[in-house]
């Protein structure tokens, strides 16, 4: 008699949900449906460089080159918009339903601009493939229409998006500014923090390290300020307009709504992160990991990975009538890389920056790579790292390495 296989349904196509069905793709007695409302994989560590002239597929990568050896997955391209932990059902916006025997909940999270007038329908942002192609676009366009730069380029937030951001945009936009024979290039950043120092959530030497970094390539740091407001030609900050047409948002981010939209079948704390127990559980069917757990280092990448790689060895242990293992917050390592070959390693007290930082960062991004996709693809997109892709007419004359 053929047992029938396992139901597993995976919601989000990130770092969590791809290493979770990655373990699982070679289990015949397991079905897993991926749902997901892209159909790419974003790479966040690297949305910075695609930012600024990099190769695209550094950061966004079409799903269908990670997955389509997995002969036990079937991906749906829907977003999720109910579940029924009860009845162990999810039912998409397209009106699918799902049935499980273990869902594991990995949504991301989703760019809040806290209300600000203008920042949400104005500013650009990096968070998104859309996000970078828009701001690309303006850039060029900027260079192409206007024959000048702009007078401020303007980034929000001083955690390590905007820091990589602010640090690498420079000279990029010097680049191209030479490819569209732009005589006068002075280049005005500014980086615009809330808090009182910049990679605020970090320790102090930290944030000494970046802050002497960043001011050694020129960008201009506003410390313990709050935008109030932005319109098409500038951005008001503490009561100051600074003129502008390029405002970048790297700040805050929330919880995936799904999980509010659903306030019956979860419990959230303070930060609207879904509170899970000892196995990043809600229910003994059900899994909320990565960015959407409310866990010690929840909103890192490697974080995910290993929340990701947790649950389905749960599974996989549950098949084989094993005791599964206690999820574990572990440390994980962070390089922030803070222009040119230049990067800040953190890891506990262990701090320092520099090239041997920005060496660990490419190691680092290996392994990142390699967790969701295997060694071959790594390899490939690791070989390409060093080089541009334009889309500009101007700028566009094959793949140029840098």
């Amino acid at each position: 008699m053929i047992q029938p296989k396992l139901e597993v349904v995976i919601v989000g196509a990130g770092f969590a949900g791809l290493k979770a069905a990655r373990e699982l793709k070679k289990r015949r007695d397991i079905h897993v449906t991926l749902i997901s409302e892209r159909d790419e994989f974003w790479y966040s560590p690297t949305m910075y460089r695609t930012a600024t002239g990099h190769w695209r597929r550094e950061s966004c990568i079409p799903l269908t080159s990670i997955i389509r050896k997995y002969k036990n997955l079937t991906f749906v391209p829907a977003k999720a918009k109910t579940i029924d932990r009860e009845a162990r059902q999810l039912v998409t916006e397209d009106g699918q339903t799902f049935t499980y025997d273990y869902a594991i909940l990995a949504l991301g999270v989703v760019t809040s601009y806290f209300g600000i007038p203008g920042v949400q329908e104005l500013s650009y942002n990096i968070k998104t493939s859309d996000g970078l192609d828009r701001l690309r676009t303006h850039l060029h366009q900027e260079l192409t229409e206007d024959g000048e730069m702009d007078k401020n380029y303007v980034v929000i937030g001083a955690g390590p998006t905007g820091v990589e951001l602010a640090a690498a945009l420079k000279s990029y936009l010097k680049r191209i500014a030479k490819m569209h024979k732009i005589k006068k290039s002075t280049v005005h950043i500014e980086l615009i923090e809330a808090a009182p120092k910049v990679l605020p959530v970090f320790k102090e030497r930290v944030s000494r390290l970046a802050t002497k970094r960043l001011k050694k390539l020129g960008v201009k740091l506003l410390l313990g300020q709050k935008v109030e407001g932005e319109t098409e030609t500038s951005l008001t900050v503490s009561g100051r307009s600074i003129p502008t047409q390029t405002v970048i948002w790297t700040a805050g981010v929330t919880n995936n709504p799904f999980f509010a939209a659903n306030p019956t079948q979860f419990e959230l704390n303070e930060k609207k992160k879904v509170v899970v127990n000892e196995f990043l559980q809600v229910d003994p069917h059900t899994f909320v990991v990565g960015d959407n757990a409310a866990t010690k280092y929840s909103g890192l990448a490697l974080t995910a990975v290993r929340d990701g790689r947790h649950a389905a060895r749960y599974i996989k242990s549950t098949l084989r009538h094993l005791q599964p293992h206690k999820h574990r917050n572990i440390l994980p390592v962070s390089v922030v890389p803070v222009g040119g070959f230049w990067a800040i390693f953190v890891w506990g007290w262990v701090i320092f920056g520099g090239k041997l930082g920005a060496l660990l960062r490419i190691g680092g991004d290996f392994v990142g790579y390699y967790d969701i996709m295997g060694v071959n693809n790594a390899l490939a997109i690791m070989r390409k790292m060093n080089e541009y892709e334009e889309t500009c007419p101007t700028c566009k004359s094959g793949i140029i390495k840098e």
